[in-house]
């Protein structure tokens, strides 16, 4: 059966569905206020130790002014550094600092607690097809 609404039904529910999860995993904590972009550079850099400045603007597909403004934030609270290459010291690496790891577990943990406070009311049949569309999403793309 085809559906004459189903593109404007499906955007509609992804648009609706993503705002759930932004407004439900977005926990900000009262000291750090972290969003869910700084969390992301966190675990980016968390798993490759230390990223060029430049290539977080690339990574969550934002302008460099505003990855430099969420990086300020967490640089300001310890949470990152900015490093000089020593190659090229041009070239601004980003690490994280020991309060950064302490401050990305909690956080890690959280919005997983959140996530799954979210997915909960699905079948486990529901969760394996959503599973099986993401993967297909992202294979795509």
């Amino acid at each position: 059966m085809r559906c004459s609404n189903c593109n404007r039904e499906l955007s509609l529910g992804f648009f609706k569905a993503f705002k759930v999860l932004k407004r439900k995993l977005n926990l900000r904590d009262e000291i750090y206020n972290l969003t869910i972009g700084q969390v992301e550079i966190l675990h980016v850099i968390r798993e490759k130790k230390q990223i060029p400045m430049k290539d977080v603007s690339d990574f969550l597909d934002i302008t460099p002014p505003s990855a430099t403004s969420m990086i300020n934030n967490l640089v300001t609270n310890g949470i990152l550094e900015r490093k000089l290459d020593r190659i090229d010291r041009r070239i601004i690496l980003l690490t994280m600092t020991e309060k950064g790891k302490m401050v990305f577990e909690k956080a890690k943990k959280e919005r997983a607690a959140a996530f799954k406070k979210v997915v909960s009311n699905l079948s486990q049949e529901e969760k394996d097809v959503l599973i099986k569309l993401l993967k297909k999403i992202q294979e795509q793309y």
